[in-house]
């Protein structure tokens, strides 16, 4: 790996790159290119890890993100949201595509979050979103060495959550969690009618099966992770075991020192789509099951950020997002995706959309089939996958955008 791409990847994995823009004074305006209307997300200003909106009732045509230090761009922030002298992964929020602050949530609002949020995206249940949060060994979070982090969800609706790990992950853990059922979470005789859990019983850094089953109501919940010290393997908990492990899931074969991050749990709990990564220029995305010893299936080479989709009217017809850059491009993508000749000449790269059969617990030539060639939705790369309604796509890093589809 040359020196560049070396301090790129060191740099990204994390979304800890440096604030790239410092203006801020760009108005939010729309763009109409042939693959659609763009939408300016805190234009001018970089932010990260952009998830798309799952939750059609109270943010439909909307998208979660993580903003970095210094000041925001953004239009009719509530009140709390400051602008200006931001601190670094201070803040999740959801923005709406005329770049309004719909949702927000600061550090202080959870109380083992004293240094940053992390790796947050959408759950695979659209009530909940979720997200790394970090606190110090020590006295301060200036060294980041000598930080733990930990998983959370969080409900936006009323700002519930629950820790699930306890300072066992990384910063670059990307967690995921899906659950069967919309938990009615309890507020009679709760102090906090939120109910808030910040503290609940763990073993080996995970929730214990009673914690889980004490706020969810269920046992019937998962949780993926990725951890770095382990060349970032993927791993997974089913609660709904009988004796709920962390499980790890199998690289392909002659890919065992690739990186695996960013997995997303499939809708009905049974497999995650992911993407590997030798280098911060060579990509590819998978799916899996999630059980014992299951293979990895490769959906397309160069391929990142993959995440599901559910054909809003047939949801027996599955599919996955995402995106390619061009070949001896990294994954950090600095051009500005509302100009219409970044569209034209593919320069950024395009998003792809794939149709998958799938039948889970099968042997593996009948447990999977890749349905006809992929599409390409757009000739722009949208990281954050496409709305359930298929009307928007979203992305982030460098520049934040919505994209609604024709």
């Amino acid at each position: 790996m040359s020196l560049i791409l070396l301090v790129i990847s060191v740099l990204l994995l994390g979304c800890h790159s440096p604030d790239q823009f410092i203006g801020g004074e760009r108005q939010s305006t729309s763009a109409q290119l042939q693959g659609g209307k763009v939408y300016p997300i805190n234009p001018d200003l970089q932010i990260c890890n952009p998830g798309i909106s799952t939750d059609t009732v109270r943010f439909p045509r909307a998208m979660l993100w993580l903003g970095f230090a210094g000041q925001l761009n953004v239009k009719n922030a509530p009140e709390g949201y400051t602008t200006t002298k931001v601190k670094m992964h201070d803040r999740l929020t959801i923005s709406g595509h005329d770049n309004s602050v719909l949702w927000f949530m600061t550090m202080d609002q959870i109380p083992s979050v004293q240094c940053e949020f992390q790796d947050p995206d959408w759950s695979a249940h659209p009530e909940w979103i979720v997200t790394l949060g970090a606190q110090p060994q020590g006295k301060n979070c200036d060294n980041s060495d000598t930080i733990w982090y930990s998983g959370y969800v969080i409900r936006p609706a009323d700002n519930a959550y629950f820790r699930f790990a306890d300072r066992s992950l990384d910063h670059i853990s990307t967690p995921n969690f899906w659950i069967d059922q919309a938990p009615e979470i309890p507020t009679e005789g709760v102090e906090n009618p939120a109910w808030q859990k910040d503290t609940v019983d763990y073993s080996q850094g995970f929730a214990t099966p009673q914690a889980v089953q004490d706020y969810f109501g269920t046992k019937n919940v998962k949780f993926t992770w990725s951890k770095e010290h382990d060349g970032m393997t993927l791993y997974y908990i089913d609660y709904s075991e009988s004796k709920p492990k962390a499980h790890r899931l199998a690289k392909p074969r002659g890919r065992e020192n690739w990186k695996g991050e960013s997995a997303m749990i499939s809708p009905d709990g049974k497999w995650i789509t992911y993407n590997l990564f030798e280098r911060q220029d060579t990509y590819s995305a998978y799916i899996q099951e999630l059980r014992p010893n299951s293979t990895p299936i490769l959906i397309a080479e160069g391929a990142m950020e993959p995440r599901w989709f559910v054909h809003p009217a047939d949801p027996e017809r599955w599919y996955i997002i995402y995106i390619t850059v061009p070949a001896g491009n990294t994954y950090i993508i600095t051009q500005a995706l509302d100009e219409s000749q970044v569209e034209k000449d593919g320069s950024a790269g395009a998003t792809w959309m794939q149709e998958v059969k799938l039948s889970a617990g099968m042997p593996q030539d009948l447990s999977y089939s890749l349905v006809g060639e992929p599409e390409k939705l757009v000739n722009l790369p949208f990281r954050a996958g496409r709305s359930p309604d298929g009307r928007w796509l979203a992305t982030g890093t460098n520049n934040g955008y919505m994209l609604e589809l024709p």
